[in-house]
């Protein structure tokens, strides 16, 4: 039993959103400055939420040339994450 629940509007994109992004990897990224919180959609499906994460990194990723170096040199493994359940 979890402690809380995610509202599934959080990682829900739709076709078309603004949240679209230039990446080979990475189909669309969310950051909610609220609750410190990232999610990033992959172009496999995937979707993740990453905790935690501070106003300054998620402005600096969403203006980041290579969106998956960003991901990786400064998110991955600094912060923890949730693979979250679309279906």
């Amino acid at each position: 039993m979890s402690l809380f629940t995610i509202n599934p509007s959080l990682y829900s994109f739709d076709d078309g959103d603004k949240d679209s992004v230039e990446s080979s990897n990475i189909d669309k990224i969310k950051y909610c400055s609220y609750t410190y919180t990232l999610i990033v959609k992959f172009t496999g499906g995937g979707v993740y939420l990453y905790s935690s994460v501070p106003h300054s990194i998620g402005k600096k990723f969403a203006a980041a040339e290579s969106k998956g170096k960003y991901l990786a040199k400064y998110i991955v493994g600094a912060y923890p994450y949730t693979k979250l359940d679309t279906q």
